[in-house]
């Protein structure tokens, strides 16, 4: 257990140098490469904080090598190679621990400190990958208990062009909820598109459809979770907060620069009102983690 928490710890410590690093270089690259480049050098962060290393060769199992050496070192006797001392009062001989004795007893002292650690680490690490789920699950009923299948032809075959503009072959359901007052995308391998009760124009829904098939298309649901299992892995470093944070605003403005790309300059402007009108509104329940909206949101399991 002790060597796995150094790794946790040498894990997140780099993390972090990395995080740092992409952060202070981005206003070098932020508009010299594409928003989807930034979207996805983040998962070089995430991969820091998960894939791990052997301890020797990272900062922090450095440090701890250092530490547990030291420690060792203070507990040996000046002379190791004395076992016996003499008892004047006596004249009987005790023994006293030798340098083997001394070392694994200065071993052993860390290993109980790890241990704690560790079990701190996980429970914590536990409950808060538990509370997420459970979020997700009832965010999902919530949803579906408010959902309405979409039966207008008209509708669905605007869908499936926009699917098809997309090279998608899933199958994506589409529905109306009046609980809601942003379209959104929810469902791992069952995709469906939530859409508000209200009244919209065919062009304002094909903005919408294409908006949620790239998120489809780019899997940012599974993008996002392994986001979550960096923050339940190092819950107690405040800096995979703010790797959430940039994730989370990096997937919109990806999605929304391969929107634009490809529309001309009225047609931008229509797209970017649409974003407007739907960030005017207040959703009733908000979930970043369980779906992928059509305007960016501050995250909901923070």
């Amino acid at each position: 257990m002790n060597e796995f928490m150094k790794v946790l710890l040498s894990l997140s410590v780099s993390g972090t140098l990395l995080l740092l690093l992409i952060l202070g270089l981005k206003p070098l690259y932020k508009t010299k490469f594409s928003k989807r480049w930034q979207y996805y050098i983040w998962i070089i962060v995430a991969l820091r904080f998960l894939l791990p290393f052997t301890p020797h060769t990272t900062i922090v199992g450095s440090l701890f090598e250092k530490s547990d050496t030291t420690v060792i070192t203070s507990e040996i006797p000046t002379n190791p190679n004395i076992s016996v001392l003499a008892n004047t009062n006596n004249n009987e001989t005790e023994p006293i621990p030798t340098s083997r004795d001394i070392t694994a007893v200065a071993m052993r002292e860390p290993f109980n400190i790890y241990v704690c650690l560790f079990f701190i680490w996980s429970t914590l690490a536990l409950v808060l990958f538990v509370r997420k789920i459970t979020i997700y699950q009832s965010f999902i009923q919530y949803i579906k208990t408010g959902n309405a299948e979409i039966s207008d032809i008209k509708l669905l075959n605007l869908l499936s062009d926009c699917e098809e503009k997309l090279s998608i072959k899933t199958r994506v359901e589409l529905s109306y909820n009046p609980l809601i007052s942003s379209p959104m995308m929810i469902g791992f391998f069952r995709p469906r598109i939530v859409l508000p009760v209200g009244n919209m124009e065919d062009k304002e829904l094909s903005y919408i459809f294409v908006h949620e098939l790239i998120h489809y298309k780019q899997r940012d649901m599974f993008y996002k979770w392994l986001i979550q299992i960096v923050v339940c892995a190092h819950w107690f470093n405040p800096f995979v907060y703010l790797l959430e944070k940039e994730v989370n605003k990096s997937c919109e403005l990806s999605c929304d620069e391969k929107i634009i790309s490809v529309l001309d300059d009225k047609t931008k402007r229509e797209y970017g009102d649409t974003l407007i009108s739907f960030m005017r509104s207040n959703n009733l329940y908000k979930s970043s983690l369980a779906s992928v909206t059509l305007v960016e949101e501050e995250p909901a399991f923070m």
